[in-house]
């Protein structure tokens, strides 16, 4: 009996010591999501410039690398987003689950 109750009391102080790391991971991992969704805003911009610079002197061929460019990078940016999105769904979901069960 004695074991059975080190074990339990150790699982559980072994959980409250991973439970900050994971949301520490969670936090880092958004983060970086954030990073890239900006970095993808700059690019589309810049790219947005460059095809009117292209178009302005009729360079057809480079206006549509350009054009291929953004889309390339919008399409990067929704699924960015859409995985920054995932993310924060389960870290609330995680985080209602973790004080639902102090409740109880």
């Amino acid at each position: 009996m004695k074991r059975l109750v080190l074990t339990l009391v150790a699982g559980a102080f072994g959980s409250l010591l991973v439970l900050p790391l994971a949301n520490a991971q969670d936090y880092q991992d958004m983060s970086n999501d954030a990073s890239q969704i900006h970095q993808d805003q700059r690019d589309i911009h810049h790219d947005k410039r460059d095809e009117q610079r292209d178009l302005e002197h009729g360079n057809l061929g480079a206006a549509a690398h350009e054009q291929a460019d953004i889309n390339r990078d919008r399409a990067n940016e929704n699924a960015t987003k859409e995985d920054l999105s995932n993310d924060a769904a389960q870290h609330d979901d995680d985080w209602a689950r973790h004080h639902h069960d102090d409740n109880d």
